[in-house]
């Protein structure tokens, strides 16, 4: 027997109504929680139609064009256009989820690049990533009596990391933090199949906003890869977030390390790296040069600043890879706290002056304020991180409950010490392999290239000289630490001799 899953009183809806219902209420929802919530059972008016919504959906329901198998349907609803592309609302039959559409004129590939770009849209069809924007199906087709190439992937209504920033100018720390780790989370994923992925084109133009969850995906993978498919014998890809090698075109995963950093200098500025160039053929100059960009002199965190240095080094060996950046405290899991330095390490004083700042106190179960600091000492031979933590707890601080995640903050960032005390020992034994080597040697690129970056070149602006090699990173105190007060019966830590565990700010 059946079970009883309602009222018997009430009775059954009809099948038409509830199909139209549904389709309402997934709009309401959308408005809300544009771009967060996948499974739509169907496609929903674009409000830049106007003429109403049953307009709207009468216009969305007539679908223009269908794929090969008849799974993805195209509406006459354009969503962006681009140099060579346009975008149009679909909808796929399968799932009854609207998808991107999107239309790229035709490279004229040869048939061996045909085949290459149907093996790799292949496996990009089998990608599945929170942070990776989702690639359907690719195929050839016909348009206005031209060959184009259809893409057909996740859809994305919430805008990118570019519209955001051109919006609202200045990004706030923790969501530069939040934002970036998961660009890193993302390009961990692509790096670590077999064989690796290498975007090849990442820039702020096509990483997405999901919507006010704040979550972040990495798009336009099926057109990285044709790019580089129908111009395999020249350079692609966008001059200002291209690393040096990419004009050798002997390059590997660390070429989206370089774009990363250039990526989280935009974030961190609002401002176009190389801006000040007038033409890529300046750009190019700067680049393999080791010129960086006037706008990271710009950047006011030092802890930002340090990671997008040591991401745009010119000697691709010298650059932080994807693991050492996810493992730097600054992209740690957000547990509300943040541990810093509060004095500049030497690398030599196994005692630290460390400060914690609450960032987020709901994360907490103690009262906190937004943005309070507690300093303290720490010596790296003698304290372990849990046993200051259980310090905190008992001086008032933090809740019992809250002591693994202060203990884990002090943790990452010790971490990041050591390896920091570690390199610079290394280069004080005679310095990092290749400095001074084949960096700071013009590349060699080929002809095609030469000639189509020097054909616009100016003569050379006085002052453009190369820089030497970039510095290596080094921890830099955000603000001067305020000493604890002596006063009010105080005392010394008996294991280190040094001042009071914690100080409030």
């Amino acid at each position: 027997m059946a079970a009883d899953l309602g009222d018997p009183k009430t009775p059954a809806s009809p099948p038409a109504p509830p199909k139209r219902f549904f389709r309402k209420s997934v709009e309401v929802l959308e408005e809300e929680e544009r771009g967060e919530r996948g499974g739509d059972p169907g496609p929903r008016g674009d409000p830049r139609l106007g003429g109403g919504e049953e307009g709207e959906e009468e216009a969305e329901m007539k679908a223009v064009a269908t794929s090969p198998g008849g799974r993805f349907l195209k509406f006459d609803i354009e969503l962006g256009r681009g140099a060579f592309k346009t975008v149009f609302k679909g909808f796929d039959t399968d799932t009854w989820v609207e998808v991107a559409w999107c239309e790229l004129q035709d490279r004229k590939l040869t048939k061996a690049e045909q085949q290459r770009f149907k093996e790799e849209a292949e496996m990009l069809k089998g990608l599945q990533h929170p942070n990776i924007v989702r690639f359907y199906d690719s195929w050839e087709s016909s348009l206005r009596g031209k060959k184009c190439i259809v893409l057909v992937t996740e859809l994305m209504t919430s805008g990118t990391l570019k519209t955001y920033l051109k919006r609202f100018k200045v990004m706030k720390p923790k969501v530069l933090r939040s934002w970036c780790r998961q660009i890193l989370k993302g390009l961990q994923f692509l790096h670590t199949r077999t064989p690796p992925i290498i975007h090849r084109d990442l820039k702020c133009d096509n990483i997405f906003i999901t919507g006010p969850t704040g979550s972040v995906k990495i798009g336009d993978l099926g057109l990285a890869t044709l790019m580089r498919t129908s111009f395999a014998k020249s350079v692609i890809g966008t001059p200002e977030f291209m690393a040096p090698e990419m004009y050798e075109e002997r390059y590997d995963e660390s070429v989206d390390v370089y774009a990363f950093g250039m990526c989280m200098l935009e974030m961190g500025t609002s401002e176009y790296p190389y801006s000040e160039c007038q033409n890529a053929a300046q750009i190019y100059r700067k680049v393999t040069s080791g010129i960086k960009p006037a706008s990271f002199h710009k950047v006011s965190d030092p802890e930002v600043k340090e990671i997008i240095e040591g991401c745009i080094r010119q000697n691709k060996a010298e650059r932080l890879s994807i693991r050492d950046l996810l493992d730097h405290a600054f992209f740690a899991e957000d547990t509300g706290l943040r541990v810093e330095l509060a004095e500049d390490d030497a690398g030599l004083d196994p005692a630290l002056a460390l400060r914690l700042w609450v960032e987020d106190p709901k994360k907490l179960k103690g009262k906190h304020k937004d943005n309070e600091a507690i300093e303290f000492s720490f010596n790296l031979e003698a304290d372990v991180p849990e046993e200051v933590a259980y310090e905190m707890v008992k001086s008032g601080f933090f809740h019992e409950s809250d002591s693994k995640a202060v203990a884990k903050s002090i943790r990452d960032r010790l971490a990041l010490v050591r390896k920091t005390r570690e390199r610079k020992q290394a280069e004080s034994r005679g310095g990092p392999e290749g400095r001074g080597g084949p960096e700071n040697e013009e590349p060699e690129v080929d002809q095609h290239v030469r000639q189509q970056l020097l054909r616009e070149q100016p003569p050379a602006t006085p002052g453009e000289t190369p820089k030497s090699p970039p510095p290596q990173m080094s921890p830099v105190p955000a603000v001067s630490p305020r000493r604890p007060s002596s006063s009010g019966g105080t005392h010394r830590d008996p294991r280190t001799g040094c001042p009071p565990l914690c100080h409030h700010w």
